[in-house]
């Protein structure tokens, strides 16, 4: 047990440090020395010379501690920054949200209009069945929520059943996952940085820096933010996959992991996956006859097993791994 801990310490701190620290720090430096050339670097050198080497021991880790703090206050403001990336921008923002479903409305129209498998494979990846958000970025996003719930296919809501479908994935299938999403996120957080690093520079020009320098920093910051925006909308794509992949291959086994024998045909499937939606959404199914059916002994036999064998690993401190999963596992 100590070494999974260890090994998803590791993990977790690579992506701190990959994620969030790296191109927070590379942010620091270059607003720092932005700073250091609107107050001369001769006199900026100067300064740091005059100070004690105790001084300055104490700036720098001051320095370091306060990037891993603001790093750390990044990381939990990742999904919002994604929202407003996708165009969640609330009632002040209505009017920009408006225009922007006008240009992907334009940008699906001209999709369509071309009748090839490549342009049917960026609608399927790039544009949900329902309402369009105003930026790409949230439309790819919504594409993968959408898909496993639309009626036409599991009738599965994604935002609803995925906490639960997650913990049953595969090792292989959830790294996949991880590893695609820890992309998006990062782009996600360079995306931002970047964007602000242009206008920070900006800024030092209406502050009377030369435009020599201020202008090609706050186009160069914003112009490699436009950049990483439509990286993101790539690794969005992935990670919607994923998560597409995630609920075509092991929506069946949370059915019976849920309790419930996986019916015969497809529209018995979805009702009965409507139907518990519905009754763990507000206690109540419009068919609540597709919840009677009676679990089969062996079914029962099996969480029992699992409840068991958890407890087991609980007070006697048996590895995960251990746990039987009866006729659940792959």
């Amino acid at each position: 047990m100590d070494g999974v801990f260890e090994k998803m310490s590791g993990l977790l701190g690579a992506r701190f440090m990959l994620g969030l620290l790296m191109p927070l720090l590379a942010w620091c430096g270059g607003v720092g020395a932005l700073v250091a050339t609107a107050h001369g670097w001769t006199a900026t050198l100067r300064w740091w010379d005059a100070l004690s080497v105790s001084k300055q021991v104490l700036l720098a880790v001051a320095a370091a501690v306060g990037v891993v703090v603001l790093a750390t206050m990044l990381g939990t403001v990742v999904i919002p920054l994604t929202r407003m990336l996708e165009g969640y921008w609330g009632q002040l923002g209505n009017p920009f949200a408006a225009l922007g479903v006008r240009l992907q409305k334009r940008r699906l129209e001209r999709l369509e209009s071309q009748t090839t498998d490549f342009t049917d494979y960026r609608i399927y990846l790039g544009f949900p069945d329902t309402d369009l958000l105003p930026t790409r970025l949230g439309n790819i996003l919504r594409a993968a929520e959408t898909y496993s719930g639309d009626s036409d296919r599991w009738a599965v809501d994604a935002v609803f059943w995925w906490p639960r479908l997650y913990v049953l994935l595969s090792d292989a299938s959830r790294q996949a996952v991880d590893d695609t999403r820890d992309a998006l996120d990062q782009l996600v957080v360079m995306t931002w940085l970047l964007a602000a690093f242009g206008l920070v520079a900006a800024g030092f020009g209406v502050g009377g820096m030369s435009t020599v320098v201020w202008l090609p920093c706050s186009v160069g910051g914003l112009a490699a933010s436009r950049v990483t925006y439509l990286a993101a909308t790539s690794a969005a794509a992935g990670f919607g996959e994923q998560v597409r992949s995630s609920f075509d291959l092991y929506r069946l086994e949370l059915l019976t992991h849920l309790g419930w024998q996986t019916p015969a045909q497809w529209p018995d499937e979805r009702a009965l996956w409507q139907a518990l939606q519905q009754q763990l959404y507000r206690r109540g199914a419009s068919q609540s006859d597709l919840l009677t059916q009676p679990r089969t002994s062996q079914e029962r036999q099996s969480w029992f097993n699992v409840t068991h064998d958890l407890a087991k690993q609980m007070f006697r401190g048996r590895r995960a791994s251990d746990i039987r999963t009866g006729d659940h596992g792959h």
